[in-house]
């Protein structure tokens, strides 16, 4: 059976761009797959779609994504691939609980194909000579099973910080720094296109990149996280927004939609009587139930336990 793809590469992009990410699980999408691949040509600190700003704040623009996972620091030369998906499975066999396995494949294909042997180990980045030179992550929500695959390849500066948890001590480089080679930014995303749309079974069809405005929303105002916890993939946390509502997240990756019934049962049995003891078995109850089923995606959270305790604790 033939699958559409939409291609939509843009030339150049400011971060702003990234503006498209944040709207991409809710914008129409009347083909089964829509890719972008663009070469950013400015520098922003861009969040994670459940982060706080705090800790992650410097003398950059501060933009936030559509996918989980930790921030990234983009810069001129930064490639950003998105992939968006009517379903997990619209474009190769896959779940939600394999988006990222299943949908970076092509990307590093692509990649290896300009010389620079790619792999992916499971984790949030893409390995080039045992080295992080790009981060992925995805989004999905799990009432309509829209999906979307967002990756940043770094060119010439990191996109990844040093020092994060999730690296087991690898030191961030560039495709130019790792390899000793130059690479030209459009002969990439040139390689990376392809191998997106030579997947077998996928008909080509070439569409524009609208362009996007600046991204207004204010990131700063919800307060720190009540309750952290180190996981797998970096922080997680629960605590209040600026509008006073319970949520669940940090540099997790997971269906957003999955976060927001957790928090929304946790903070129905918060104003209830049960002492901490029931309670804290009631919340881990919550979170098995929402986050466990082979329809929800989650990522980067080794076990369900560091979830329920910072629920617990921020209640």
């Amino acid at each position: 059976m033939s699958r559409t793809l939409e291609i939509r590469v843009g030339a150049l992009a400011t971060a702003t761009a990234l503006a498209l990410s944040r709207a991409a699980l809710d914008a129409p999408l009347l083909v089964d797959a829509e890719l972008s691949v663009v070469e950013l040509t400015t520098a922003a600190t861009v969040l994670g779609a459940f982060q706080r700003h705090h800790g992650a704040a410097d003398d950059r623009p501060l933009l936030r994504r559509g996918s989980g996972g930790p921030f990234v620091r983009v810069a001129p030369g930064t490639l950003h691939v998105m992939l968006r998906l009517k379903h997990p499975a619209a474009l190769v066999p896959c779940d939600a609980r394999r988006i990222v396995n299943r949908h970076v494949r092509p990307l590093l294909r692509g990649l290896t194909r300009t010389g620079a042997l790619a792999h992916y180990f499971g984790r949030d980045w893409i390995s080039v000579a045992h080295r992080p030179v790009g981060q992925v992550g995805f989004a999905h929500d799990t009432r309509t099973q829209r999906t979307v695959f967002e990756a940043f390849v770094a060119i010439a500066e990191p996109v990844v910080p040093s020092g994060r948890g999730s690296l087991l001590g690898k030191e961030p480089g560039t495709l130019a720094s790792v390899t000793g080679r130059d690479f030209d930014a459009r002969v990439v995303c040139g390689r990376i296109v392809d191998a997106y749309a030579e997947l077998d079974g996928c008909e080509r069809r070439d569409g524009v990149l609208e362009c996007v405005g600046p991204d207004v929303t204010e990131l700063g105002n919800d307060p720190p996280w009540a309750a952290t916890s180190e996981e797998a993939i970096g922080t997680i946390g629960a605590g209040v927004d600026r509008a006073g509502v319970l949520r669940l997240g940090g540099d997790l990756l997971a269906s957003r939609d999955a976060l927001d019934r957790v928090a929304a049962r946790v903070s129905a049995l918060s104003r209830t009587d049960l002492l901490p003891e029931a309670s804290a078995e009631a919340v881990g109850a919550i979170v098995d139930e929402e986050l466990s089923g082979s329809h929800v995606a989650l990522d980067g959270v080794r076990s369900m336990a560091s979830l329920r305790d910072v629920l617990v604790r921020a209640m």
